[in-house]
């Protein structure tokens, strides 16, 4: 017959029991907001993450008594038996470290913290002093202690005997994974079902426990008829100021001068914009149109992709925060003191304003009215539109009142279309079939992007026509020209963007005209959250930048960039001016890896004195990925 070991199963229900309460500390500390749907999606996910973090040491338990009584040796019995405690220990140490990190940093254990303190010199960059690891040792220590008298007491106890013996093993093996998983599936439903429905309080209550699974099921809710809320639904898109308790932005209330001009405001980015494309002979006019501004030679994107490049540009913060200020859809402070001043809006975009989701973040705070999308035709097609459209904004606007026009252009996103009899090289790939193209194609690819980066020239020069023609438009015009992010063409081994952060991928062209702005050449290294801090002053903001953004002023002497952080999805990089390293930030980051390079993306064969020299760099870094947003 197989030996029970009530004494495993006995020790697993006081666990469970005993890491309730720890883990319902992150659903009481969470102020993600209240209702009948929140407290649902808390309860079910408190319950199914308890079991998750316990699912080792309950699975250890239940291999250890399939064993039969008189095959397994004493040796293998107590095994087992230190696998289960040892898990159940690892358990609640991990719990305890990510609430400790959690109060005193304010974000759950991820990769970025483990990558820095299983790294030389980590330890210290992360502010840290060599006495900590005695109070954490001493805490460790009596954690296990804790534990294995925990165990011992199931063993020894004739309660705990008379209790293993009122709880027959089957139920014991099936009660648990049982109540995990119903709690799970409602778990996930509840974030599917607000993901679709955009409900705020759920959403805003995600990141409550470290790293819970959470769900998608846009599509399969439509296929059962139901409907997703349109935006003129919410009325929480027109208040400009979202909910603050969920994201600590701005730091400090914001003072505008009473006496303030109200320059309009130009936006225009190109995605996947790379650096190299703004030259004389492949952008003529936009490069003509710089010289009466400032252009910025080292200038990087907040991130390799669109939602990190774009949040980053317009909230002046690292892109790390985007899921927070996304649920919370939260505006950034520029359209705030734009709303106030009374501008009219005209927001264009060759792709979408909803994926990514810039109509619940970037503008959400606008009327839907203020948003076009150009939806048909090639991407060079849109395009040309778009600045139709543009240019009749300008003719027909209303001269009595400031204005925001925003631009988002296409054509430079792969696969890169032009029309083709306006083709500036001739050299290029016909056609791009991604199962077959390679480094081989490299220079042919880059051509199309070229050609791309023409065609979106010669559009805006259309629009720089325009605004030289109309007396006294452009002097007191703000013109911001630059890209969501760059694009590579298997110089570094890949094609396209979001996956590394190199050169190629996340240096961008920059280009800020303005009133009272000089035309000069910017050489020292800039960043996508340095532009709203460098238009502030020109707004009327009297705040030091600190107060609202993790950039700087560039039109101030006093203000040096040392170093930023560059995102990704599931990892960052942070980047001074002579290295990279990739930093995991997200669940799914690898945890362990440390990859430093040289700023041109070299391969650093010394890195055993790159955390120790740039250890303040980093502090500062991890400090600012999370200085504005609360868990």
């Amino acid at each position: 017959m197989r030996e029970k070991r009530p004494t495993l199963f006995t020790y697993c229900l006081w666990l469970y029991l005993l890491t309730l309460p720890l883990t319902s500390w992150f659903a009481l500390r969470n102020d993600g907001g209240t209702g009948l749907f929140r407290f649902i999606y808390l309860t079910t996910t408190w319950l199914a993450y308890t079991g998750i973090v316990l699912t080792p040491a309950f699975l250890a338990a239940f291999l250890t008594s399939r064993y039969k009584t008189g095959t397994s040796s004493p040796l293998f019995i107590w095994t087992g038996r230190i696998l289960v405690v040892l898990l159940g220990f690892l358990a609640h140490l991990l719990l305890l470290v990510d609430a400790v990190i959690l109060v005193k940093f304010g974000y759950h254990l991820n990769g970025l913290v483990v990558n820095l303190l299983t790294t030389p010199g980590g330890f210290e960059s992360m502010g840290l002093e060599a006495n900590s690891l005695l109070a954490a040792g001493a805490g460790l220590g009596l954690l296990l202690v804790c534990h294995c008298g925990l165990f011992f007491f199931s063993i020894k106890s004739a309660r705990c005997r008379r209790l293993a013996a009122l709880l027959p093993a089957k139920t014991m093996r099936w009660a648990f994974p049982l109540l995990t998983g119903t709690a799970l599936l409602f778990s996930l439903f509840c974030t599917g079902f607000a993901d679709f429905r955009l409900n705020q309080d759920v959403l805003c209550s995600i990141s409550a426990f470290p790293h819970a699974p959470t769900m998608r099921m846009r599509r399969f809710l439509r296929k059962m008829g139901m409907k997703e809320p349109k935006r003129s639904d919410f009325p929480r898109f027109s208040q400009k100021n979202g909910n603050l308790a969920r994201v600590s932005y701005p730091l400090l209330p914001i003072d505008r001068r009473q006496q303030r001009s109200h320059p309009n405001i130009i936006w225009l980015v190109g995605e996947s914009l790379r650096a190299d494309l703004l030259a004389p002979e492949i952008m003529p006019a936009t490069w003509e149109f710089a010289q009466k501004g400032c252009r910025f030679q080292e200038h990087y994107s907040g991130g390799h992709g669109t939602r990190p490049g774009m949040f980053s540009m317009f909230y002046a913060l690292y892109g790390n925060c985007w899921d927070k200020f996304l649920h919370s859809q939260r505006g950034p402070l520029l359209m705030d003191w734009l709303l106030d001043d009374n501008y009219q809006f005209l927001c264009l975009t060759s792709a979408r304003f909803t994926y990514p989701e810039f109509d619940r973040t970037i503008f959400a705070a606008l009327p839907s009215a203020a948003l076009h999308e150009m939806d048909t035709g090639k991407a060079w097609e849109r395009d040309i539109r778009l600045v139709d459209q543009a240019v009749a904004f300008l003719d027909s606007r209303d001269q009595n009142r400031p204005f925001f026009l925003f631009g988002f252009f296409e054509s430079t996103h792969a696969p890169y279309t032009f029309p083709t009899e306006q083709a500036l090289t001739p050299n290029y790939l016909d056609k791009i079939n991604y199962a077959t193209v390679s480094a081989k194609d490299a220079r042919q690819l880059y051509n199309r992007d070229v050609n791309a980066a023409h065609h979106i020239d010669n559009q805006l020069a259309r629009l720089f026509t325009t605004l030289s023609n109309t007396p006294g438009l452009l002097d007191n015009t703000i013109v911001v020209i630059t890209g969501d992010h760059g694009e590579e063409f298997y110089e570094k081994g890949f094609l396209g963007h979001n996956s590394t952060f190199v050169q190629e991928q996340i240096r961008v062209p920059l280009v800020i005209c303005a009133p009272g702005v000089a035309p000069s050449v910017y050489t020292g290294m800039s960043h996508h959250t340095d532009i709203v801090p460098s238009l502030a002053p020109l707004l009327g903001v009297v705040n030091p930048p600190e107060d609202f953004s993790v950039g700087g002023n560039l039109f101030s002497p006093e203000y040096h960039r040392s170093h930023m952080v560059v995102c990704g999805w599931e990892t960052a990089a942070f980047i001074n001016s002579t290295h990279k390293i990739l930093l995991p930030v997200g669940t799914k980051g690898s945890y362990f890896s440390r990859k430093i390079t040289t700023l041109q993306d070299q391969t650093c064969r010394d890195q055993d004195d790159f955390y120790r020299v740039n250890a303040s760099q980093l502090q500062q870094a991890q400090h600012d990925m999370f200085r504005f947003i609360a868990n």
